[in-house]
């Protein structure tokens, strides 16, 4: 359920990493840090960012148009004055204030020549073109160097100190040294540094805070397509079709138990749908001859969501799970898992234990849930960095597979008494179990065929960098060089 490599299930490309200015060592003054830094503006992110910088040890001096009324909201160590007192005597300039606001550091041209503006600035909405706001700022004062940076730092992680919020600050400008001091300054206040290249990057690095949950927009709407679909194949089947054949109502159990069917029938599907396009990767490789020529762009998606899909499962099975304990009684279609319940001849009743199908079926369940529960922990970032690449492949890939399989067990056990009894099929439709087994039949067949000595053995030399159809010396291979639309990412 991560975004590393599967070895066994095709590989798809990592995000690139960006390279980490590593700090000083402890015990040395940067330079940076000699430097006294200025802040253009008094709002709230403006009394956070002084007040980080005062407690890392910075002179800070506020310009504000308003010092007397605003002096007092200002942390004790950080000087309020005018602006034009404030930009005297300051190298690095933060410019905390709005773009609409911009033109009016134009009467302090002057004053902000040769300084490294430093602009903190976000967009209200997203742009799919146009100038950032750093770029803005550099055409309107081009006698200064214009560094973006700190805008994915919220107040609260300004204040919150070292707990809590986001540690990354991306930097950007055209000016490499003025980027390398900003960096620094960054590191002194104990962010980390991400050098983002040209000030051109600013239009990325504004959009960022911007955009909600962008990888998961795919896994989402797969999810909630799958549920939508089982929601309303349950309600027609159990509701529906018996209010209109013979007037009957069971819209009564539509909130717990029709929902929790369909819930059970979203997790084992969207199990199928995190496992399927590693397997339909190894085809295309297979089919392909070569591991260079890219993955159509549907599988190339599908496969970079597959983190995702792996965590909506988890959150839907633990869902279901509790659902289940609620409505856990034979009345609830549980019968057939239980003994009969019996009257002994003193009168008393006595209670059936439950069957080997019911315990086999709750234990496959229940194991494939705390299993799927190990794989969501070893997706954390923090704890997928800490393994290395055998225990990372056996958790998400060995691992993975056994939590499938115990979750094929599952619901194999509870509808193995009842797969062709005849009233299933009176709504003239199918259960939604026959649709779930069917898909997991199939991914099974798939998994296995690759998994056959003559298969995996192509599929490991293919992974390996061997070619069926090498291109030969002084020759372009059209399968490398040609632009396809529908291609995009080396595997």
């Amino acid at each position: 359920m991560d975004t590393k490599v599967e070895q066994n299930g095709g590989s798809i490309p990592m995000e690139p990493k960006r390279d980490f200015k590593s700090g000083q060592d402890e015990g040395k003054t940067s330079e940076a840090s000699k430097v006294p830094v200025a802040i253009l503006g008094s709002g709230d992110y403006s009394r956070s960012l002084a007040g980080r910088l005062v407690r890392s040890g910075f002179a800070v001096v506020v310009g504000s148009r308003d010092p007397d009324r605003n002096r007092r909201l200002f942390p004790q160590g950080a000087e309020v004055t005018t602006r034009q007192a404030a930009l005297s005597g300051a190298r690095l300039v933060f410019v905390a204030v709005h773009r609409e606001n911009y033109p009016d550091l134009q009467q302090d041209r002057d004053a902000l020549a040769g300084k490294i503006l430093i602009d903190v600035s976000n967009n209200t909405k997203l742009k799919k073109d146009g100038e950032s706001n750093a770029e803005y700022l550099a055409r309107l004062l081009p006698g200064s160097t214009v560094v973006k940076g700190f805008n994915v730092v919220s107040a609260w992680s300004l204040e919150s100190g070292l707990f809590g919020g986001s540690k990354e600050v991306f930097i950007s400008s055209d000016d490499a040294e003025a980027r390398r001091t900003v960096m620094q300054l960054a590191q002194d206040m104990r962010f980390a540094a991400v050098d983002y290249g040209s000030l051109r990057a600013a239009r990325e690095i504004e959009a960022m805070p911007l955009r909600l949950l962008p990888s998961w927009h795919l896994a989402l709407k797969m999810v909630l397509c799958v549920l939508t679909f089982y929601v309303l194949w349950n309600v027609y089947r159990g509701v529906v079709f018996y209010a209109v054949k013979s007037g009957d109502n069971y819209a009564a159990h539509i909130p717990i138990h029709q929902v929790n069917r369909a819930l059970g029938d979203t997790a084992i599907t969207t199990l199928c749908l995190v496992y399927t396009p590693g397997v339909l990767a190894s085809f295309a490789q297979l089919y392909n001859g070569t591991k260079y020529k890219r993955f159509p762009n549907w599988l190339d998606k599908w496969m970079r969501a597959r983190k995702q899909l792996g965590l909506l499962c988890l959150f839907i099975a633990s869902i279901h799970a509790c659902l289940s304990v609620l409505e856990w009684s034979p009345a609830y279609g549980y019968d057939r898992l239980f003994e009969k319940t019996t009257v002994n001849a003193n009168g008393d009743v006595v209670y059936g234990m439950m069957r080997w199908s019911g315990e086999t079926f709750l234990l496959f369940g229940t194991l494939a849930l705390f299993l799927m529960a190990v794989l969501g922990v070893a997706s954390i970032p923090s704890v997928g960095s800490s393994m290395n690449w055998r225990e990372f492949n056996f958790v998400q890939s060995k691992l993975g597979w056994t939590v499938f399989l115990f979750a094929v067990t599952h619901c194999s056990v509870y509808v193995a008494e009842m797969f062709i009894e005849s009233y299933l099929f009176t709504s003239y439709t199918p259960p939604a179990f026959y649709i779930d087994l069917t898909l997991c039949a199939v991914l099974l067949l798939l998994k296995i065929v690759t998994l056959l000595p003559c298969v995996s053995s192509r599929v490991d030399r293919i992974r390996r960098g061997w070619e069926r159809k090498a291109p030969k010396a002084g020759k372009t291979n059209a399968a490398y060089s040609k632009e396809d639309p529908e291609m995009t990412s080396y595997l």
